[in-house]
């Protein structure tokens, strides 16, 4: 009697023990883009959504193109990119479930420090063109690089046209690595502020072109499907992101500037503050 007892107090134990441990958090996978792991903004979010939700975010990088792909796969639980064309055709085609705005950050055309252009940036983009001067194209269907393709066709200039060959060049690479080549080019290039303030080998790079309606930069926040249904792991870090998760975004700083504006920011007419502030001299 005795030994049956201890036999059920002991199974009694295990059974108490495997209940009160604690249950391990779900790692969410999220697709974003580089400009988001190379400002430094990934870390702040992955700490604040781990610290008010118990659970863990993996990042998997790459051009919105390609993390587009991947959410429409379901190998990703959400995606944060910012290509709004491409998002809302993701919904369209049932490719993605839901979309919200998330923040904005301005892109800036970068240039030679001696080059006299124009700071507006389709006018700038036509000096190039009838100067035959260089420009290196990230060409890698990202975000940023369908963002440059807008730019031309907005200034009237066929960048696939023979005579563009000439000074047009297209990297195929990602953002810091397209930098570099224009930076040893001395030629033109677009960039996201964030990732261009995070950026250390600038060169002889400098801001020439802030300004221009085309060159807001929103991001968005879209929510994958699980199987028929919504993505749960992709709805909790949607709501995050739109909800305390804009205080994060809102307080990251590089050096003494803020690239990002969050959604109540992003309205502002006209380039952000650290836009203009780069192209007046500022971006140190």
């Amino acid at each position: 009697m005795i030994r049956s007892c201890g036999a059920t107090c002991a199974l009694a134990l295990i059974v108490l023990v495997l209940c009160a441990r604690p249950v391990l958090a779900d790692t969410i996978r999220i697709g974003g883009t580089t400009s988001v792991r190379d400002s430094g903004l990934l870390q702040a979010l992955q700490n604040a959504f781990t610290a008010d939700t118990g659970h863990k975010m993996q990042f998997i990088v790459g051009g919105t193109g390609r993390v587009l792909q991947l959410l429409e796969a379901q190998d990703v639980s959400g995606a944060l990119v910012h290509d709004e064309l491409s998002e809302t055709a993701l919904l369209a085609r049932g490719g993605a479930a839901e979309r919200y705005e998330v923040m904005r950050n301005d892109y800036l055309i970068l240039g030679p420090q001696s080059a006299s252009v124009p700071d507006e940036a389709i006018a700038l983009l036509q000096q190039l063109s009838n100067e035959a001067r260089p420009f290196v194209s990230r060409g890698d269907n990202s975000g940023t690089h369908k963002a440059e393709l807008r730019l031309w066709d907005a200034a009237g200039i066929d960048v696939d046209d023979r005579a563009a060959r000439q000074w047009y060049r297209k990297s195929g690479t990602g953002q810091g690595a397209t930098l570099n080549i224009a930076a040893s080019l001395e030629a033109f290039v677009l960039a996201d502020g964030a990732t261009w303030l995070a950026f250390e080998n600038k060169g002889n790079l400098t801001p020439k072109g802030c300004f221009g309606e085309a060159l807001t930069n929103v991001y968005g926040v879209l929510v994958g499907y699980d199987g028929a249904a919504v993505d749960q792991k992709g709805a909790l870090f949607a709501r995050w992101l739109t909800g305390p998760g804009q205080a994060v975004i809102a307080a990251f700083t590089i050096g003494e500037m803020a690239p990002f504006a969050p959604l109540s920011d992003m309205q502002v007419d006209g380039p952000l503050p650290t836009a203009q502030a780069f192209c007046h001299g500022s971006d140190g």
